[in-house]
């Protein structure tokens, strides 16, 4: 099997790779910015409604915490914000 390399190969600037990277940095940053907005609705739903008892956690902020693998100052920001 051969190989032909293009006699015209294409150049990309530093500045265009730049480019590229930042829109997709754009594109995952929104993302995350719905996503989190969701947590926040899931764990006010929760916390209104007195679902976290039945789990047996001993706090809104134990039950993100525990569920979402993330640290504690993370679920008790997450829990603040949803209470707000």
């Amino acid at each position: 099997m051969s190989s032909i390399a293009s006699a015209e190969a294409v150049v990309v600037t530093a500045s265009d790779r730049l480019e590229v990277l930042f829109e997709e940095l754009a594109e995952l940053a929104g993302q995350r910015n719905a996503i989190d907005g969701r947590i926040v609705e899931i764990v006010a739903e929760i916390d209104r409604d007195g679902l976290c008892g039945v789990t047996g956690a001993r706090s809104v902020p134990a039950l993100v915490a525990w569920k979402l693998g993330c640290s504690s100052a993370n679920a008790h920001t997450l829990a603040a914000i949803a209470a707000g």
